[in-house]
């Protein structure tokens, strides 16, 4: 345990220092060197990602892994079904920095990735954008999200009808996702006040928004759904983002998000009095301060909070092991630095430190079947902490890219993940191992239009493989 301490304390040493060597030891590289360019590089990153991932875990709660009333929780981080190496693939599957920069620029477009977890399954993810003028000032956007992964199995669009305000100063934006599960449907109506480069968006959405009506008025017939969901106070959030510069070489980014108390009521319709009911609280926060001090260059930290709680207690038929509650919190902190270093080479770096909690606290009479599930229970407990974990993890990429403007591409990456294990309870799915491979990359760039790669990675940690290959994986992008 002490040696892999060690190891894990080096690999972050050695992620930190090439994140803030790169852009600073190569920033005498000539401006005059970097004639080409194209829509596939940025000297940027972003947190819309992040933001946009937070956004769904809360908004589209039915694709969650585990589903909309799993006793897992609301984040869902934990999966008997994940090994080891599973934060590593994610981490060697996904688009650089400045790809996804690039990608939330865009009104139209549409990418994807996949990448090997295991002998038998890939975990993959995709968008769909576009954005269509509608005459005068108006304009309406369709997303689609696809995400097939430990995490979630989730397919859903979001339909927006966008008006411009103030001579295109403003937007006001009516959003609605499109669920073949009714109750499901949310509505966010938003407006975004962009005073020059950047922009500041509120919103205010409801979420399952006909739920009530479905399932108490119209009354779903059992065989149909054996489940009935009845909010006795309903879900809204209240959103923030702001993306905008600060000075010539500065620029912020910030998001935020919280769910009002909320109090829902699963019924078996069967059954009545089996189910449960649960109070549930849901916010996060993000933000990101970039540095570019020449256009090839940036430098940048971030910081990201999301904590969902929920507070569940049996009908008078249910069942006892249903009386808990349960607290889920993330922390990350990383930097970053991307150059482009000569015409047709890049470089990205960045290095991050996550930190997972979850608890667990049951209340009254423990049964048989919760101490299967939290595997060190003892029955007959009258309150006890179920499940304690915290989950520490030290993440890095070192990337180096070589692309022509129209041609071949190639990617070569050092990828790594320390992790360490703080807890009496042993996490689903979750190993205390070091992972660390070489991840290499080939493809083709069409023009400004799309790209394609595919790519294989070589294990470096020793973890038994022979020879040392250690999976694929492929990505695509499509601009119009």
């Amino acid at each position: 345990m002490l040696a892999r301490a060690v190891d894990g304390a080096q690999m972050v040493r050695l992620g930190l220092l090439l994140t803030l060597a790169i852009p600073l030891l190569l920033a005498s590289t000539p401006e005059a060197a970097f004639g080409q360019d194209d829509v596939f590089y940025s000297a940027h990153a972003t947190l819309r990602g992040w933001e946009e991932r937070a956004r769904l875990a809360i908004f589209d709660r039915g694709g969650s892994f585990f589903g909309r009333t799993s006793d897992r929780g609301i984040l869902q981080r934990f999966n008997e079904k994940m090994d080891s190496e599973y934060p590593l693939d994610l981490i060697s599957s996904s688009f650089s920095l400045g790809e996804t920069y690039e990608w939330y620029r865009r009104d139209n477009g549409v990418r994807f990735w996949a990448g090997s977890i295991n002998h038998l399954r890939l975990v993959q993810h995709g968008d769909f954008t576009a954005t269509v003028p509608l005459g005068g000032s108006w304009a309406t956007n369709v997303r689609f999200t696809h995400d097939e992964t430990l995490h979630a199995n989730r397919n859903v669009i979001r339909l927006q009808f966008r008006k411009e305000l103030y001579q295109g100063r403003a937007r006001a934006f009516l959003t609605s996702t499109l669920k073949a599960h009714k109750p499901e449907t949310d509505l966010e109506f938003g407006l975004t006040w962009r005073p020059g480069r950047g922009g500041v968006t509120i919103a205010l959405a409801a979420l399952d928004v006909f739920s009530d009506f479905i399932y108490q008025s119209l009354e779903v017939s059992p065989s149909i759904a054996d489940t009935a969901l009845n909010y006795t106070s309903h879900p809204y959030t209240a959103r923030l983002g702001l993306d905008l510069p600060l000075g010539h070489n500065f620029r912020i980014e910030g998001y935020g998000l919280v769910l009002t108390p909320t109090t829902v009521v699963a019924e078996s319709q069967t059954n009545p009095g089996r189910g449960f009911s649960q109070d549930e609280r849901f916010a996060y926060a993000g933000g990101l301060l970039e540095w570019t001090p020449s256009a090839a260059t940036a430098i940048g930290s971030l910081a990201t909070w999301i904590r969902a709680r929920f507070d569940r207690s049996p009908l008078p038929d249910g069942r006892p092991e249903d009386a808990f509650q349960l607290t889920e919190a993330t922390w990350r902190l990383g930097i970053y630095g991307i150059r482009r270093l000569s015409g047709r080479f890049t470089a990205e770096a960045w290095l991050s430190g996550v930190w997972r909690t979850e608890d667990r606290l049951f209340r009254g009479v423990v049964t048989a079947s919760a101490v299967n599930r939290a595997a060190r229970l003892q029955p007959g407990t009258d309150e006890t902490s179920d499940v304690n974990y915290e989950d520490r993890t030290w993440a890095g990429r070192l990337h180096v890219t070589y692309r022509a403007r129209s041609g071949f591409r190639g990617d070569l990456a050092l990828d790594f993940v320390a992790r360490g294990i703080i807890s009496k309870d042993r996490l689903p799915g979750a190993f205390d191992q070091d992972h660390s491979r070489l991840r290499f990359d080939f493809g083709w760039q069409f023009g400004e239009r799309a790209l394609l790669l595919l790519g294989l990675n070589l294990d470096l940690d020793g973890d038994g493989r022979s020879p040392n290959f250690d999976g694929g994986h492929g990505r695509f992008l499509l601009y119009w």
